[in-house]
């Protein structure tokens, strides 16, 4: 199965969360909706998929599949969690169609409006199955029609099959990954490569030159334009930045390796870093290419001042079935993405209450403990 370039958690679950806490629904309600919208969500972008080559259209046209995906899965759930039939779902899923956007521009030229993007999406979801709710009707054709949604996003190309074969019973959020480091999915295996060289004890003073080979696609998005890539002007255009993650990853990180403080003002004007990443050129490689996008491949090269070339493959991702994360990174991730905004206590509760979130009949605490983090 390609992997679908959408992260249909970031829309889905704060719709399911919002909606629940509001009707007063149970954890069991919670957990079965995100499921839903998560795997609709998913369907929703491998039916645009193309076979042939095996990448997703919408990420070849530049479109933010997650928001664009995720506002129409998401209008789905939550017009099932505010009680609507199949017309009433149906008519959501239509109104929605009308609603779904998203550039990915923001990646490779800068801006931060993609931050902004997979909650609009859950804004516009919502909003969508309230106006089915109250008697707006969307088209009966939403999705395939001749100015439908694949119309629309992709040309009309899509996989019926992929979008609804085995519905209800084959369930494709069990291929799902979780990602180890807070940036793009492309400069994951690269890090990977980074950590594992500093590990055999490569110093970043013997670094004269890296070369960073991935797969082509991948490329476009972390690699290019390489001027623009070797010097991001913001910690969000770091994430997307294979020579800065690279480089960070040489100087070592925190987390899992790389964490959320390694993407800050201070680490990004950080002369070493800078410094570093200016040695550190992308291309794309054919081996790499073969692989992906089951797999999102990196090979490292680095040239030291002895005149040696070390050479780091990275084939696997991390966070993926062939490499899962262990109980205890999932759980350090956990702490590290809560601890800018929450004291460890109320980590700890949070923790707890999600931990026993399916016997839960009232979700509210949990919505309590982000309640106090805004206020």
């Amino acid at each position: 199965m390609a992997m679908p370039d959408l992260h249909p958690s970031g829309s889905i679950v704060p719709i399911v969360l919002a909606l629940c806490e509001w009707c007063g629904a149970p954890g069991r309600d919670l957990l079965s909706a995100i499921a839903i919208g998560l795997e609709l969500c998913l369907r929703l972008g491998r039916a645009g998929v193309d076979q042939a080559t095996r990448m997703s259209r919408f990420l070849q046209r530049g479109q933010d599949a997650t928001a664009i995906c995720g506002c129409i899965a998401g209008a789905a759930v939550a017009a099932r969690l505010l009680g609507l039939d199949s017309s009433g779902i149906a008519n959501a899923i239509g109104i929605a169609v009308s609603f779904a956007s998203g550039s990915l521009e923001g990646n490779r030229s800068g801006g931060t409006i993609k931050r902004f993007q997979s909650g609009w999406a859950a804004k516009s979801a919502i909003q969508a199955a309230m106006l089915a709710k109250y008697g707006v009707e969307g088209p009966t054709q939403a999705l395939e029609g001749r100015y439908g949604f694949y119309h629309c996003f992709v040309d009309g190309q899509f996989d019926e099959t992929s979008l609804v074969e085995g519905l209800g019973h084959t369930w494709q959020i069990s291929d799902l990954r979780f990602k180890p480091y807070p940036s793009n999915y492309y400069t994951h295996t690269g890090i990977d490569a980074a950590l594992a060289l500093r590990k055999k004890g490569l110093r970043v003073d013997e670094i004269v030159s890296a070369e960073l080979a991935v797969a082509t696609s991948m490329l476009h998005t972390v690699g290019e334009p390489l001027d623009r890539k070797q010097a991001p002007k913001s910690t969000y255009e770091a994430k997307f930045s294979a020579p800065y993650a690279v480089a960070s990853a040489l100087i070592g990180g925190s987390g899992l390796g790389l964490g959320i403080n390694d993407f800050s003002d201070e680490m990004l004007g950080d002369p070493a870093r800078r410094t570093l990443m200016r040695k550190v050129s992308v291309i794309a490689a054919a081996r790499c290419d073969s692989i992906f996008p089951d797999q999102a491949p990196s090979i490292l090269s680095v040239r030291t001042a002895n005149g040696k070339t070390l050479i780091e493959e990275a084939m696997i991702n991390r966070g993926s079935a062939g490499r899962p994360l262990s109980d205890h990174e999932l759980s350090t991730k956990f702490s590290e993405n809560c601890a800018g905004g929450l004291a460890p206590s109320r980590v700890d509760a949070l923790r707890e209450l999600i931990d026993r979130i399916e016997e839960a009949d009232d979700l509210s605490e949990i919505v309590r403990i982000f309640e106090a983090v805004s206020g």
